[in-house]
Parts: structure tokens; sequence; C-alpha cells
């Protein structure tokens, strides 16, 4: 008997497994033809960003702690600064002294110019007077050798007859000068003319009357012959003008030594422009330095990078931290999200920007949400195929759901269950 119920039990167990392989496979064929959409879960995330100090030092001050909120930009600690404080001071005061230097340069600049332009003037007036000098040296030295010649010559009668023609005729205007000059003094005394005029006749009498005189004395002079101390006397009158114009001509040397003071003042320019120029690359130097140094002492500071709540502090006041190290952890509040996993069979109906209804488990609440991103290619597979003809694996692709805006009750890790989206109606 007992032989019998073996093989008879055996049989069972083979009957058992065909019936659950069976089962097994409408079930799965049910799940992959089933278009209804699950309700998975999910866990509310964001963005956990490390803020640490650039620089090595001792912590000097910490402003939050655990669960503070911050916002991007603020102060949250700051290291011992003192040696960088004094750099910076040193870096101003090296760009205050370039400055100085800057304006002593320009002043020196500006001296040396107005020198070099006094130079060049003055040797442009100097050139001119030389000039001036020397056509009216050459001038007197030609009436001086013509007065010579006439003083040798005065002796012959033409010159004679000549002299004493030009002194008649001086003569006659000196006459009609007065006649003129005393009817315009009778004039101006009964008002008729004005004393411009009045004054204007007397110079023409005065002039008038000079020619006379020259001219007598000319006259005279052809007359009697010339003398010994006349003939020396013209003669000196040509040496003197003579050594006049060569005195002229040796100022022009005075030119030349005036261009060398404008060459030397030149010079000057050149240096003093060097020394602007230095100083300015001096200035450029010593901002430079300024600005590393003010980088430097920024970088004692630590400074949120985001809006968030701080959940990790590592480190506290007086403790000595690397650069780097991570003293806080901030979690971003502005921007939160969710990871669902949906069968291949679910995600055909979803789209990027497709709008969501989610629950949160802890409160029943419903929240909105945005599909952001759909995974292009399969995390895992939830269902691995089975030996069965015709059996495939069942793959997951990850759904990435952000929400706009989170009160501030719901925190970070919370679950939340997916309730339904836009596709589905």
């Amino acid at each position: 008997m007992k032989k019998y119920v073996f093989p008879v039990v055996i049989g069972l167990i083979i009957v058992c497994i065909i019936a659950g392989f069976y089962l097994l496979d409408e079930t799965k064929a049910k799940s992959i033809n089933d278009s209804s959409p699950s309700s998975p879960t999910a866990y509310i995330e964001g963005d956990q960003v490390k803020v640490s100090f650039k620089l090595d030092g001792r912590i000097e001050e910490l402003h939050v702690d655990v669960g503070d909120f911050v916002e991007k930009g603020q102060v949250i600690g700051i290291l011992q600064n003192e040696e960088l404080e004094a750099k910076v001071a040193q870096a101003q005061a090296s760009v205050q002294l370039s400055e100085a230097k800057i304006n002593e340069a320009s002043g020196a600049l500006s001296t040396a110019e107005a020198k070099k332009d006094q130079g060049i003037e003055a040797v442009n007036a100097t050139r001119d007077s030389i000039d001036k000098q020397i056509e009216q040296a050459k001038a007197a030295v030609k009436l001086a050798e013509a007065n010579l010649e006439v003083v040798k010559n005065s002796v012959r009668p033409e010159q004679v007859k000549q002299a004493e023609s030009q002194m008649n005729v001086a003569l006659e205007a000196q006459n009609t000068a007065e006649k003129n000059l005393k009817r315009y003094e009778q004039l101006y005394e009964e008002g008729l003319i004005s004393l411009a005029e009045l004054e204007k006749a007397n110079l023409n009498y005065q002039d008038a009357k000079t020619k006379y005189e020259v001219a007598k004395e000319q006259y005279e002079m052809a007359s009697q012959g010339p003398t010994e101390e006349q003939i020396k006397a013209a003669e000196a009158q040509v040496e003197q003008a003579n050594a006049a114009l060569q005195t002229a001509i040796s100022a022009k040397k005075q030119i030349a030594v005036q261009q060398k003071d404008v060459e030397a003042a030149n010079g000057g320019v050149k240096q003093a422009q060097g020394a602007v120029s230095s100083a300015q690359a001096g200035k450029s130097q010593a901002e430079a330095a300024l600005k590393e140094a003010n980088t430097y002492l920024s970088y004692t500071q630590l400074i949120a990078p985001a809006d968030g709540i701080i959940t990790t502090k590592s480190a506290t006041i007086g403790e000595l931290v690397s650069a780097g190290f991570p003293v806080f952890t901030l979690e971003q509040t502005n921007k939160r999200w969710s990871n669902f996993y949906f069968p291949e069979s679910n995600i055909v109906k979803m789209k990027t920007g497709d709008h969501v209804i989610l629950k949160l488990v802890a409160t029943g609440e419903e929240l909105e949400g945005k599909i952001v991103s759909i995974a292009p290619a399969a995390d895992f597979a939830v269902q691995k195929a089975t030996q069965n003809i015709d059996d495939l694996d069942i793959r997951s692709f990850k759904v990435k759901v952000e929400y706009p805006s989170l009160p501030d009750y719901i925190k970070t890790g919370m679950t939340v269950q997916w309730v339904s989206h836009e596709g589905e109606k």
C-alpha cells in the first residue's frame, strides 16, 4: 500500500506546481493588459548642499543652528580674520600712496611741460628779435656808408646846388606848416576845431622844422666842404654800424644755448612722463593687491548658497577647520520633488508637463505637482520573465514630480501617494 502512496503524492505536487505557474501567468497577463494606473508611494526630496569655508581657519562666529531657515547670500559664519584685515589695510595704504605719487609725478610733468613751452617761446622771441636787429644793423651800415660818401664828396657844385634846393623846399614846407599851425590855433580858440586837429598841425610843423634844419645843415656842409673831423665822424659811424651788425650776428649763438635749454626741458618732460607711468603702474598693482586681499577677506565669511533649512551642523565656534570642510548641511526649500516608479504599461499615457494630484500620507491632504521628467530608459524590472513561452520582463521607469510650492509644515522625507494625473482624464 505504501509503495503506491508516494507516487500519488509526487503526482499531486507536480499538478500543484503546474497549476501555480498557470495562475501566475494569468495574473501577469492581467497586469500587463490592465490600463488603470497604480498608486505608488514616494518621499518628498530636496537638494542638500554642503556649506563650507574657502579658507583654512578658526571659526570665530556661527550665526545659525540646526532647524534655522536661511536666505541665499546670508552670512552664517565667520573665520578669524585679523591677519587678512591687516593685509587689506596695508593694500589700501599702498593704493593711497600710489595715488599721491601719481599726483606728485603729474605736478612735476606739468612743471616740466611749462618749462619746455617757455623755452620754445624764448627761442622764437629771441630769433625774431635778433633777425630784426640784424636787418636794422645792415640798414644802419648802409646809411653810415652813404653818409660817409656824402661827406667825402660834398665839395662838388652839383651836390651844393642839390643841397640848397632841398633846403629851400624844406624851408617853404616849414613856413607853410607854421602858417597852418597859427591858423589852427586861431580856429581852436574860436572852438571850430578839436584839440586833436590842433596837435596834428603842431606835429606837422615840428616835422617840417626838423627836416629844414637837417637840410640846412647838409647845405652848409656841402658849401663849406668836409672837415677832417666830419670825415672821421662819418667813418666812426660806419665802424659803429658794422660793430653793431657783428654783435647782432653773434647774438644768434644765444639761440643755440636756448635750444639746448629746450632740449633739456624736453628730457625733463619725458622723465616726468615716465614717473607718471611708473606711478600709474604702481597704483594698478596696489589695486590688484587690494582686490586680492578683499577677495581672501570675503572668503572668511560663510555664505548661504540658497534659501533653505539647516539640517546638520558639523563644527563649533573656536574649532579649526580646513577649506572645504562641511560646517553646515543646507536643505534647499525653493524646489522639492518626489521620484515615482511605474511599470512600463503605466507610463505610456504620461508626458512631461502633466499636472498630477498626490496625497500626503500623514494628513491625507492633496498636493499638486507637475511631471518634469520621465526616465528615457528603465531603471529595473519589477517582474522577471519565467520560463513560460511569451513571458516578458515588466520594467520600471522613474517619473520625477516637482512641487510648485509646499507649506512649511511639510517636511522633506514625508511620504506621498500617487492619486491621478491629467493624462488619465
